[in-house]
């Protein structure tokens, strides 16, 4: 009984109308919901009384769009899903993105978008979180003088509502289970736990953008630029056991963006040990600059010639360009794996118990989940509060390497061999 209690308070799961696992937070938007409907309401009304017929909306095709994207590099790389079927859709509207320093490089490579913008203070920004409000405000209002037509909230937020409302679009398309629905002129039902690139083309589906049935499926892609493959292709090269292009390419994402995703060091070590029995293989560790210190620890003091540490060291377009040349990627439920989803590498994810694996799966050909179920799953947490941290301590390195061997058998370079 004392287990199940510890259980129920540990997992967060979405109530109602509004996506947030906190009550508080879902009694805060019902009020300012309720409250906006009510103003909102008064001031059409006032408006069709004294400007009878200047309320309707412009007709035609959207010259400027607007899509708002401020929060994680792996919701990015979601979104790309939706961006080649709304330049269709618009081969002649200018598409611009607002977005964070930490995705700006996945819109600024897509072909399909025109201009980026930055947004450094804005509430995902870590250490950087005073004076946002007034960030989201400015944004707002510094936008409405490029007269957008269109405009999208991708996310679903009370702040980037208030950014397109002020931004002036004539259309504001979003999620209203954030707060903020009465900023917005088409919402679509948002469905918990969906998959986020069908939730990505629900939005679409609004502006009657729909994939055709004999249609290639709609999903992330990331085509890395030829710099960005000349860089990975001499790094490739310049590792110790792959100068002759036989060597199995393996790519482990030590990092995981929060300490709740993040698998213990000593299953690192034991994941490689076991890949590197073979003797066909080279790895090469990627992360941040912050995950360099996992890294030296995974690696310990000794020399590990087929092992290169690329953290800290590559670009988003050079991150996918290493990825696109690589036969497999091993990481946690991250933007990099999504990245490397989306540039058609095999995907052997690591889940947390952090999300629902159905929602937050990397959308790909060939991609596998490993995962430790726990009862306590999904906790949306960004640290686990158990000190066992069950669901990744106890995700045991040979089920992954098993993952791995499984996923892999029918290569040029041959299938990764068990040590066992």
């Amino acid at each position: 009984m004392g287990k199940k209690s510890r259980t129920d308070r540990i997992r967060r799961q979405t109530t109602g109308r509004y996506r947030y696992t906190r009550q508080r937070w879902c009694m805060l938007f019902a009020v300012i919901d309720a409250v906006g409907q009510a103003v909102f309401r008064m001031g059409n009304g006032l408006a069709r009384f004294f400007l009878p017929g200047g309320h309707h909306r412009q007709a035609g095709d959207p010259k400027r769009i607007l899509m708002v994207q401020l929060d994680h590099f792996g919701d990015a790389v979601i979104t790309t899903a939706i961006l080649s079927p709304l330049r269709r859709r618009y081969p002649n509207a200018a598409i611009e993105v607002l977005a964070g320093p930490w995705n700006r490089e996945i819109f600024e490579a897509a072909p399909e978008v025109d201009r980026v913008f930055v947004s450094r203070n804005n509430r995902f920004a870590r250490g950087r979180r005073l004076g946002w409000p007034l960030a989201v405000i400015w944004w707002g209002l510094w936008l409405r003088r490029r007269r957008y037509d269109l405009a999208i909230d991708v996310r679903g937020e009370f702040p980037l509502a208030l950014i397109l409302w002020l931004s002036g679009a004539k259309q504001r398309l979003g999620w209203n289970c954030g707060g903020g629905g009465f900023l917005l002129t088409h919402s679509p039902t948002y469905v918990p736990g969906r998959p986020e690139v069908q939730s990505r083309l629900a939005l679409l589906a609004e502006l009657g953008i729909r994939p055709q049935a004999d249609a290639s499926p709609w999903r992330p892609r990331f085509v890395p630029d030829a710099p960005a493959s000349r860089t990975a292709s001499q790094l490739w090269k310049s590792a110790v056991n792959d100068r002759d292009g036989e060597a199995r390419r393996v790519v482990l994402h030590v990092g995981a963006g929060m300490s709740a995703k993040e698998w213990p060091v000593e299953h690192w070590r034991e994941l490689l040990t076991r890949i590197l029995a073979g003797g066909t293989s080279q790895v090469v560790l990627v992360g941040s600059a912050s995950d360099r210190i996992i890294a030296r620890h995974i690696l310990g003091p000794h020399r590990w010639l087929e092992v290169a540490d690329w953290t800290g060291q590559l670009s988003i377009p050079e991150l996918a360009a290493v990825l696109e040349q690589a036969d497999l990627f091993i990481g946690a439920d991250s933007g990099p794996a999504h990245l490397a989803a989306a540039v058609g590498t095999r995907v052997v994810a690591l889940f947390s118990g952090t999300n629902c694996v159905e929602q937050w799966k990397p959308a790909g050909p060939q991609v596998t989940v490993v995962r430790n179920a726990v009862e306590c799953s999904p906790c949306h947490r960004t640290e686990c509060p158990l000190p066992d941290h069950p669901c990744m301590h106890g995700l045991a390195p040979k089920d992954v390497f098993e993952a791995v061997c499984q996923c892999c058998p029918d290569r040029d370079r041959g299938p990764v061999r068990s040590s066992r």
